[in-house]
């Protein structure tokens, strides 16, 4: 690893690459990603070794342990991305109520109060919200998604729900 950090030596990343890409190959089979997709995810963790060498440290981990974590990282990237939540409203009411006797009234001030936070919000707002709670996308993720800063889509969350807990008292 020395070879590749100050040398930008590629026979000793072939060596590298050829030591840990099966190993790294079989860690995201085992945990469920297809082959033909498991070989791009362990290019990608082998061009990130390549490309950020210069952050490895031996004296704060194993170079197997440093290139775990990447791999680690791209399968949870890999999972955020690909994982589709798909509910209803009302599976979720049914659900959380189950074996409840639901309370008319009750029911009827829940939905009124959706109904006015749904329209007090604008469709900025909505999709912020949507993205961040029912997307399960991380802010940041969100800040990519719809190219404004970072700080911004925090704060805008952040009074979003402000606005929200205000209707539900």
């Amino acid at each position: 690893m020395c070879r590749i950090q100050k040398d930008r030596d590629e026979m000793a990343f072939s060596e590298v690459f050829d030591i840990f890409a099966p190993k790294v190959n079989a860690y995201f089979i085992q945990n469920g990603i297809k082959f033909e997709r498991s070989e791009e995810l362990t290019q990608e963790v082998l061009s990130t070794v390549w490309s950020k060498s210069d952050l490895y440290n031996s004296e704060k981990s194993a170079l197997s342990t440093w290139i775990f974590t990447i791999a680690r990282n791209k399968k949870i990237d890999f999972f955020r991305k690909n994982s589709k939540l798909d509910f209803k409203e009302e599976d979720i009411r049914e659900f959380l109520y189950q074996n409840r006797q639901v309370d008319p009234i009750e029911e009827s001030e829940a939905k009124k109060q959706i109904e006015r936070i749904n329209d007090e919000l604008d469709e900025q707002q909505k999709i912020m919200i949507k993205m961040n709670f029912f997307e399960n996308k991380s802010h940041k993720k969100i800040a990519d998604e719809l190219e404004i800063p970072l700080g911004t889509v925090k704060s805008r969350i952040r009074h979003i729900l402000t606005k929200m807990q205000r209707f539900l008292r």
